[in-house]
């Protein structure tokens, strides 16, 4: 092997252990986080790390509702029975009845797509998380592309884009004098309709294909219709085809890297021999494959949510405003990380009091405010522990 793991990969492999325990008990069963016997205070005060599929993650929450309505396919079909799950799901599913006469492959490639280019209803210091600013329930009223493409610019409903933890795509201008009031809504209402068509057909040509060949399609597509190519959205959206049509996609192949993934691997493991990132990267999820038996796409998102992990993340506000940010903290024994919320910078008075932070301290954001390198930092904390 051409890669070396280190402690952050021993403590990887405890939390994917840890966050598909909650999964099992919790995200998809009927155990309440808080009551969880995990052992880790900050899985259970946060519903954030209960996730080691995409699919279950809250940014998919809203796509599994309308996707599979009411029935008996939909994976919390026995928490819909038994009213144990949020009032929005329980809104929202049973409006969904019957819409697969109406939606085919491309129509839910739009909605997908919609999904993702807007947000995907994603507020983390909101529980649920899956919930906020989304046009994509509307959508169940429409029987056509064309359809939800009009009510995107009809105005005729509450805010559709979130930037809470999510990121927009640098969308094209609409045309000088034209009616559409925001470059996303151009975007989405012109040229999304045409581009999921295109795929469609591609898809339906026969046989699966690779996550990054998939990928490569799209990116071009972007860049012959002169746009960029908006890789961070359409990874999830590739993701979201390989979850709900797994039919066209084969699962187990590679898949992109995001910033906090890339962070992480970086802490995972080290090269032994020289080799590019994509290579060191790629290295690393097939150890990772062979360790746990997460697919790629998934462990690409589990790997962002431990990174989260290791830096004690709370997002302030709203349903986590009552937790006292001095006394939750995860079972990382990775107790010199330089990032986040730290006990260890608390010991050390670089921090007087975590809950008067109106954000969370991403980065290196305490060791700034404190004019102290990674390398002071560490020392600093063995100085302590000696």
């Amino acid at each position: 092997m051409s890669i070396e793991p280190t402690k952050y990969y021993e403590n990887y492999l405890r939390y994917h252990e840890l966050a598909e325990k909650q999964q099992k008990d919790c995200n998809l069963g009927h155990t309440p986080h808080q009551e969880w016997d995990g052992g880790d205070d900050l899985m259970c005060q946060v519903e954030l790390y209960d996730v080691v599929e995409r699919k279950y993650a809250g940014f998919s929450q809203m796509v599994n509702d309308v996707f599979y309505a009411d029935t008996d396919e939909h994976p919390y079909i026995e928490k819909i029975r038994k009213g144990n799950t949020s009032k929005q799901r329980l809104a929202l599913a049973p409006m969904w009845r019957g819409k697969h006469s109406d939606f085919k492959l491309p129509e839910w490639l739009y909605i997908f797509m919609v999904h993702r280019l807007t947000g995907s209803a994603i507020n983390y210091a909101q529980k649920p998380s899956g919930y906020h600013n989304s046009i994509v329930p509307h959508f169940f009223k429409d029987k056509t592309i064309e359809e939800m493409a009009m009510r995107i610019n009809s105005g005729k409903h509450d805010p559709f884009y979130t930037s809470i933890g999510y990121q927009f795509p640098a969308f094209p201008k609409p045309p000088e004098g034209s009616e559409y009031k925001r470059n996303g809504d151009y975007f989405m209402s012109v040229h999304v309709p045409k581009l999921v068509r295109e795929l469609a057909e591609w898809l339906e040509q026969g046989g699966k294909r690779e996550i990054r060949e998939i990928g490569d399609w799209l990116f071009d597509w972007n860049v012959k219709n002169g746009f960029r190519k908006f890789k961070f959205q359409y990874a999830a959206f590739i993701s979201d085809i390989a979850d709900w049509f797994p039919q066209y996609v084969i699962r187990e192949s590679m898949f992109y890297y995001g910033t906090n993934a890339v962070e992480c691997i970086k802490y995972m493991a080290k090269p032994t021999s020289r080799m590019n990132q994509q290579k060191f990267l790629d290295s690393v999820m097939e150890m990772v494959y062979k360790d746990t038996g997460a697919v790629p796409y998934n462990a690409e998102d589990v790997m962002c949510d431990s990174i989260r992990w290791i830096e004690n993340y709370i997002r302030p506000g709203e349903m986590y405003d009552h937790l006292d940010f001095n006394k939750v903290w995860g079972t990382s024994d990775i107790i010199d990380h330089p990032t986040g919320r730290q006990k260890m910078m608390l010991n050390l008075g670089l921090v007087e009091d975590f809950n008067t932070f109106k954000s969370f301290p991403s980065d290196t954001k305490v060791l700034d405010m404190n004019n102290m390198s990674i390398a002071e930092y560490k020392e600093r904390v063995q100085q302590y522990l000696n």
